[in-house]
């Protein structure tokens, strides 16, 4: 599996390019900004695209759902709890002064604790609320490599002045669920660089001890 990452955009998001274990199978992850980059390195590599998933519904992770949608025809996946968000885009871009537009409906509901498989390669699906109410990551059960969207960044995490987040949700997301994951794991973050499980577990202020963290 390799996860090729695209970003852009004025918030520098990430749109993520997942070639599956067969090498035939793309995902989309949290089509952004670079979406068309992302869908014109699929055409090269003559990938299927199966499915476009995502973390969460704000603006800036879905800006290019309706692209990509037209030019595969991929189902749409989103956990229930994000979808006013989602069916809310334009207000919601309005609250940081951005254009946008109305999206095509998901078409498939995300279950934490359900499995997805595509191309040979399966990921958890796992509840990451706190950053948006229905935020998910998906997890490899195959490889160290986890899909986190706005959990956790390199050094930092994701926001939580925002409506519907909750800073404690969120922290205990990061402590449950990320850093239950084995150092080694990759993490491919929805902004900035990816990093790994040891690394945040290590230095990240908002879990050490600094800024109010503590030791994971």
């Amino acid at each position: 599996m390799e996860v090729l990452t695209f970003a852009g955009g004025p918030f520098m998001q990430n749109t993520l390019l997942v070639v599956c274990e067969d090498g035939c199978t793309g995902l989309l992850v949290d089509p952004g900004a670079m979406t068309a980059e992302a869908l014109a390195e699929a055409r090269a590599r003559n990938l299927d695209v199966a499915a476009i998933l995502l973390t969460h519904a704000h603006f800036d992770h879905i800006e290019g759902v309706r692209l990509a949608r037209e030019e595969t025809g991929a189902p749409i996946h989103l956990h229930p709890l994000d979808r006013v968000i989602y069916d809310n885009v334009v207000q919601y871009g309005l609250f940081f002064g951005v254009e946008c537009e109305p999206q095509p409906p998901p078409d498939v509901d995300l279950v934490p604790g359900t499995n997805l498989t595509f191309g040979g390669s399966e990921f958890d699906v796992v509840f990451t609320p706190g950053h948006a109410p229905g935020h998910v990551m998906f997890v490899s059960t195959s490889e160290p490599v986890a899909i986190v969207g706005d959990v956790v960044f390199a050094g930092s995490i994701g926001r939580t002045d925002l409506p519907l987040a909750d800073f404690d949700t969120l922290m205990e997301s990061i402590h449950k669920q990320v850093l239950a994951l084995p150092d080694e794991t990759r993490l491919y973050t929805g902004h900035g660089p990816d990093t790994t499980v040891g690394r945040e577990r290590a230095t990240n202020p908002f879990v050490v001890p600094v800024y109010g963290g503590e030791f994971a």
